[in-house]
């Protein structure tokens, strides 16, 4: 098999033989020898290699063999100097790589479009309100979130869901869905640890998704006395189950069996970028409803608890303004009291959801933003790096460019050489930065919250890679065209005459020392950033808690998973408690209801009795021997005594905080109101923080109620809490053989956990930071190493007229320091507004920053400059001046 280049050029040559012999042909005919007609011939025809170039330029696919021989070239001319096409390369490879990596994590969170049908027809319910009205809901389970003067909440009565659904019927479709949470299956003896979505039966069939097996839930699957059923995710059905034929059989989730209804297609990944979901079930037979100790199942009654959330997609000739009004006029329907003000009224608020819901949006918007514009900086820093290096590249061939030009070379084919050699550098850089960003993606992945189960695997897709393209189309152009344009530019006549050291080849440094001004301007508010987000970060991991943090184990256990009901459970509970309290090294256990700085749990409003108005406090469910446990100080009165645990007293212990909120100022013995019943006051605990450490939130702890079939340990102990594990381990298999601990963690790390998504922002702002330090430093010693070799002559005569090291050194690295400070001074300005921008943004991660950041990142590039300039310094005050007017 031959090209067809290769033929091309094999006939063209055939050609061209052809034409010489007939003209040899001639002469020789005329009586010249065969030797001197064939010279002849060749004086007569001309350049065979110039025919061949007009000849080539004539064919459509010569800009093919044209830009081959370029990248040819420009290939060759790499190899002449490894090292700084390396840097180059490297530079270019982190640069795109960064970018690729922040752009897929923006696609993925932020961009991408479900995998629904008509996905632009989906909205997300929602209800605001400038007064939270008294009365109308009373226990919630959902998020909110502030928007100005507004709070806007994303949870619904079923009553309120059902009425919408009335009221929008003919012009909307209306679902209902609540959070996934975990919940442990069974399939073929096999235990798994999954996440369950409980949702309406029309559920599926308002988001329009067909399934790829079986059946998806119907509104007979959703009544209360319909067989359980559970639809699978396709990630699931393949990692778990094999890709077996799977609806009809029986999957057991929570000890509760299922039949499965069928599989989902794999376009479909959740109605949230980065779903975690593995099975779907109807609301009323989820594990959440159908647990002993279920608190929705206990307010399926209730008017004023609401819990749901809501997904609509609108007809197709339904209006936004039309559905608004429905919805609204279902939801005020719905309400069991009305609205004291128009303050307090809920108003309904569609958001669109063709992106999934907007809780992560929400979340990761502005952080994301910021790291896009962050990683906009570090490539346009790393870009500019790169044009100093084509730029000292022009200036050192430009003797080769003005012989070219005055052999006739054009200069737009002078232009397309540089441009091509551009280009290599950037598809090398491009192709290796692949790697960079996949191994990007992965840390990110890692990095998510692990409160939120993100499932993103950090992997490059088809839109990653076409991103990546992009990106390294623009870089070439960015870094390629002005160094190209220059370098076409030159005048063959002086530059065939002069000097290396020229003033000429001297005043071409100007653009070079910009693009280092550049450089450290746009470095500034990175190493900035940096610091900003390192020290926030730094605050928040040492910010008290009010509790042990250093000695303390936490796990959970699910009795009621494995059949442990009323009695039994009571006694599981007791027996485990004791039996882990008398392990070696193990100072206090208490067991509780939620897991102590999980990033969520339960609140509730707490007044005084009678008071219109109260406070809304987090709650904690603990045994006898919680507070101790948890290293929580009672500083007035008492914790609740076992005897008040057992028998469910109405007794609470408040923090410090709430007594003061509540105006409380002799709390031991007073009574407060919260979940309808009223409380008596037995203690008060220091502060401390419930969530996670970044919300600082009134705590209020109860006795725990032994039905819950799902629970956490706390275990203080005296000694380092992991070796205490598999002791723990071996007591709770002595109560049951089968019982497994379930997400074993030091309290350390559960507060990490929490701080997942602050340590992912703060090590990609110091990762920028760093990288934009290290990019400037290279980018200045570039500079001045290419000066200072083009420069040699020049200073070997200031050394032979009398010039002496100290002061070639002093001025070397005068001009090297003056390019710094003047790139600090325009950047530290840029780097002010930027931190007044991030805070406005509600992105800091711990309020606004000390302002010394701004100095300590100046200090930082300043020393950085002197760095890279002693380098280049030492070596010109070390310049023998015989040496160097020999080679001038």
């Amino acid at each position: 098999m031959r090209w067809p280049w290769k033929k091309a050029e094999t006939d063209l040559d055939r050609e061209l033989q052809y034409h010489l012999q007939i003209l040899a042909d001639g002469f020789e005919r005329d009586g010249a020898t065969r030797e001197e007609a064939l010279r002849r011939a060749r004086l007569e025809f001309g350049g065979v290699e110039r025919v061949k170039d007009e000849c080539r330029d004539e064919r459509r696919t010569a800009w093919l063999s044209q830009f081959a021989r370029d990248l040819r070239f420009g290939w060759r001319m790499l190899l002449r100097q490894p090292a700084v096409a390396a840097a180059a390369v490297i530079s270019l490879a982190l640069g795109i790589g960064a970018t690729t990596a922040i752009v897929s994590l923006a696609d993925s969170l932020l961009w991408r479009r479900l995998g629904v049908p008509a996905p632009e027809q989906l909205v997300e319910v929602q209800w605001e309100y400038r007064k939270r009205p008294d009365g109308l809901v009373r226990a919630s389970s959902g998020s909110g979130y502030r928007d100005g003067a507004l709070s806007v909440m994303d949870f619904f009565g079923p009553a309120g869901v059902e009425a919408m659904r009335r009221s929008a019927s003919g012009h909307a479709e209306v679902a209902a869905h609540m959070s996934s949470a975990p919940a442990s299956a069974t399939f073929g003896g096999v235990v798994m640890l999954t996440r369950l979505r409980p949702v309406s039966g029309n559920f599926f069939r308002m988001l329009g998704v067909r399934p790829i097996a079986g059946r998806l839930l119907d509104d007979e699957d959703a009544r209360a006395g319909a067989a359980p059923v559970v639809v699978l995710t396709h990630r699931f059905w393949r990692s778990s189950l094999g890709g077996r034929e799977a609806p009809g059989l029986t999957l057991r989730v929570n000890n509760v069996a299922y039949t499965i209804a069928g599989v989902l297609p794999s376009a479909f990944t959740g109605i949230v970028p980065g779903d975690d979901t593995d099975l779907y079930a109807p609301i009323l037979h989820s594990p959440s409803l159908l647990r002993a100790d279920s608190w929705y199942r206990n307010q399926l009654g209730n008017p004023t608890s609401w819990w749901l959330q809501v997904l609509a997609r609108r007809a197709p000739a339904a209006t936004h303004r039309q559905l608004h009004a429905l919805l609204q006029a279902g939801f005020a329907s719905s309400w069991s009291v009305q609205p004291k003000s128009g303050d307090e009224t809920p108003r309904i608020r569609l958001v669109d959801a063709a992106n999934g819901l907007g809780s992560v949006r929400r979340s990761f918007g502005n952080p994301i933003a910021i790291l896009l514009v962050m990683v906009a900086l570090v490539l346009a820093v790393a870009c500019a790096n790169i044009a100093n290096v084509l730029l000292a590249r022009g200036v050192e061939r430009e003797k080769e460019a003005a012989l070219r030009v005055s052999l006739g070379c054009g200069r737009a084919r002078l232009m397309r050489q540089f441009i091509t050699e551009s280009l290599l550098l950037a598809l090398i850089g491009g192709v290796l930065s692949i790697g960079v960003a996949a191994a990007a993606g992965a840390l990110i992945a890692s990095l998510l919250p692990a409160g939120q189960a993100m499932t993103l695997d950090g992997g490059l897709d088809a839109r990653s890679l076409g991103a990546t393209a992009a990106v390294t189309v623009l870089t070439a152009l960015c870094f390629g065209l002005y160094p190209a344009w220059r370098a076409s530019r030159v005048d063959p006549s002086p530059s065939l005459k002069e000097g290396a050291g020229s003033s000429g080849g001297r005043r071409r440094w100007a653009p070079a020392k910009a693009l280092v001004l550049v450089q450290y301007s746009l470095g500034v508010p990175l190493v900035t950033g940096a610091l900003v987000f390192s020290y926030g970060l730094n605050r928040i991991v040492n910010r008290e808690t009010g509790f042990e943090r250093a000695h303390v184990l936490i796990f959970e256990v699910a009795p009621g998973e494995l059949g442990y009901k009323d009695q039994r459970l009571r006694i599981f509970y007791a027996r485990l408690e004791r039996s882990l309290a008398a392990l070696p090294g193990v100072e206090s256990a208490a067991v509780t209801k939620i897991r102590p700085m999980r990033g969520g749990g339960f609140t509730e409003r707490v007044a005084l009795p009678g008071a219109g108005r109260g406070v809304q406090s987090a709650v904690h469910f603990g045994t006898a021997s919680f507070l101790d446990a948890l290293g929580v100080p009672v500083v007035a009165g008492r914790g609740p005594t076992a005897h008040e645990v057992a028998t469910g007293a109405k007794v609470a212990v408040i923090a410090e905080d709430l007594a003061g909120e509540l105006g409380l100022a002799a709390p031991i013995g007073a009574r407060i109101h919260m979940f309808d019943e009223d409380y008596l006051v037995v203690g008060v605990a220091r502060n401390a923080r419930y969530s996670r450490l970044t919300q600082a939130q009134p705590v209020t702890y109860l006795p725990f109620g032994f039905e819950d079939e799902r629970a956490t340990v706390v275990i203080r102990t005296s000694i380092p809490p992991p070796s205490v594990v598999p002791a723990a381990r071996a007591a709770v298999r002595a109560l049951d053989p089968d019982m497994p601990l379930i997400d074993v963690f030091t309290m350390e790390q559960q507060i990490s956990r929490t701080l997942q998504r602050e340590r992912m922002f703060a090590w990609l702002c110091g990762s920028f930071g760093v990288l934009a330090l290290l990019l400037c430093v290279v980018g200045l010693y570039g500079l001045m190493s290419h000066a200072i070799a083009r420069r040699t002559a020049e200073i070997g005569i200031r050394m032979a007229v009398g010039a002496t090291r100290a002061g070639v050194l002093r001025l070397v690295l005068g001009e090297g320091l003056r390019l710094t400070v003047i790139g600090l001074a325009i950047g530290l300005p840029l780097a002010w507004w930027a931190i007044g921008v991030a805070d406005t943004m509600k992105i800091l991660p711990d309020g606004p920053p000390p302002y010394w950041t701004l100095g300590a990142a100046g200090i930082v590039l300043a020393l950085a400059g002197v760095a890279a300039v002693l380098v280049p310094a030492s070596r010109a005050s070390s310049v023998d001046p015989m040496r160097a007017l020999r080679q001038g």
